[in-house]
């Protein structure tokens, strides 16, 4: 990223340091060859510099100013892995030798080698006020998800930050992150004053919008709003900062309006029929999710959130149609925490859930959504005792069985197994699941409850360490609606 930078002053600084370097050998016994190697280099003849190099450290191979030089010629052709072999031999050589320290953190930089990061913080020991050495810190620690690293490093190099905009979109993204919108607001509005274009302004409302200054994110919109500028993200984005603010006519004004424009975005869909669910308007909302699958008609999350606004008006069979349909084209999209919530959440009728899912599962006995259903089912029946927990864990086991790589159905089965106090089964079955997601909050939490029980100190403590790296990976958070969890990508 900051590459070209170092690239522009490299020849010029080096060309100074060189006479700092200490040699292991007699400095320089060809100091004509150096200089005449020097001169190929400032004339931009890097291959003859290459050459002359070559020849000189073929006398003195580990002579830290000629493998420096040898380094230099080999970036000027773009030769970048034998770039940093050249200036890693003089770092060895010559520890204290900055010339050779920064053309090592160059190349392992654009290499993106693990060096980078070690090299680059022994240039910036040598040299605090390096900026270029912060930003490109700034940049590795932005790559290794550390944003509380690329931050701190960010801040340290403004002034060189400040007029780079993949520097500013990761600073900016980095602060959001860490939920420091309102700092991310300046860093995108520098990013706006190089690069006035729709995407970084989309951004830019987004970010004040995430800060919860909606009025200006709409200031921001305003000219991706009309005319022949108008943007159907910028569009849709109005739409949800208008409903935040209670403005529903608007909001409904400009769903409309990014559904026209882009008859294809299955999020404008979904951002509707959020709308339609927030206000009980399930018939808008099913009129406009049939509109959207006459368009795509394999998009599962349409499908999914169909069903629930055709379960809130009681249309059972075409909500279950919607969810089977829905599994069908992505097995792995999640039906929520739970799937009696999903379909009964307004009425809290377990009883009809339970009647219905069973109804279901002997029609449908090959269909593991429909017995994972109804194991749920089971497990939420009012005053299930053991009998009944057998029997769900009979039905989860086949829902497995039917579709292997269906979590949430594993996942159901490490509950009712750790309910029934089969603790060994319950850590088979989370081992099989979190070798399918090494993620998976339930699993990891079912087994560090089956390990504990067992008082499998060091196993709970891992696992426990695992669940709270889960925690921080998922960073989406659950949502207790379908609707919710289908508009999030």
């Amino acid at each position: 990223m900051f590459a070209n930078h170092a690239h522009r002053t490299a020849v010029v600084v080096t060309a100074v340091l060189l006479l700092q370097i200490p040699s292991h050998r007699a400095w320089p016994q060809q100091p004509g060859k150096k200089r005449q190697i020097l001169s190929l280099l400032a004339a931009h003849r890097f291959q003859q510099a290459e050459a002359a190099a070559t020849e000189y450290l073929a006398t003195a191979p580990h002579d830290c100013s000629g493998n420096v030089l040898l380094g230099l010629a080999l970036r000027g052709q773009g030769k970048l892995q034998p770039a940093f072999t050249a200036f890693d031999v003089a770092a060895k050589e010559c520890p204290s030798s900055l010339a050779a320290l920064e053309g090592a953190s160059e190349m392992a930089y654009q290499l993106n080698l693990p060096q980078a990061k070690d090299l680059l913080t022994r240039v910036i020991a040598a040299r605090p006020a390096d900026e270029t050495g912060y930003a490109m810190l700034a940049s590795i620690d932005a790559r290794k998800g550390d944003c509380e690293g690329a931050v701190a490093n960010y801040s340290r190099a403004k002034t060189l930050v400040w007029g780079n905009p993949s520097a500013l979109r990761l600073f900016a993204q980095c602060l959001i992150n860490l939920s420091r919108a309102a700092e991310a607001i300046p860093v995108v509005s520098q990013l706006i004053a190089l690069q006035d274009t729709t995407a970084n302004r989309i951004a830019l409302a987004r970010t004040q919008e995430t800060a919860k200054d909606r009025k200006s994110a709409m200031a921001t919109l305003q000219p991706l709003l009309t005319g022949d500028s108008a943007d159907p993200a910028a569009v849709l984005l109005a739409a949800r900062l208008a409903e935040a603010e209670n403005e529903t006519a608007q909001a409904v004004e400009w769903f409309r309006k990014a559904i026209q424009m882009n008859p294809h975005d299955a999020t404008a869909y979904l951002a509707f029929a959020e709308l339609c669910f927030n206000h009980g308007a399930f018939q808008v909302g099913i009129d406009f999710m049939t509109l959207g699958l006459q368009q795509l008609p394999s998009n599962a999350r349409l499908h999914l959130a169909r069903g629930v606004l055709e379960e809130q008006m009681s249309n059972m069979d075409a909500a279950l149609a919607d969810f089977q349909e829905a599994h069908r084209l992505d097995p792995q999209l999640s039906f929520a925490q739970d799937a009696i919530g999903m379909l009964f959440s307004q009425k809290h009728d377990n009883a009809a859930a339970l009647e219905l899912f069973e109804k279901q599962s002997h029609i449908h006995p090959e269909d593991a959504l429909m017995q994972y259903l109804y194991a749920e089912a089971l497990s939420q029946a009012d005053g299930a005792g053991q009998d009944v927990t057998e029997k769900a864990i009979a039905i989860a086991y086949k829902a497995v069985k039917l579709e292997p790589s269906y979590q949430p159905a594993r996942d159901l089965l490490c509950v009712l197994l750790l309910r029934h106090n089969d603790l060994a089964a319950v850590i088979e079955q989370a081992k099989e699941a979190l070798r399918r997601d090494p993620n998976d909050e339930v699993a990891l939490y079912q087994q560090f409850r089956a390990e504990s029980k067992l008082h499998h100190a060091e196993e709970a403590s891992a696992l426990l360490k695992q669940l709270q790296l889960a925690k921080a990976h998922n960073q989406e958070p659950t949502t207790k609606f379908l609707l919710e969890e289908a508009r999030t990508p």
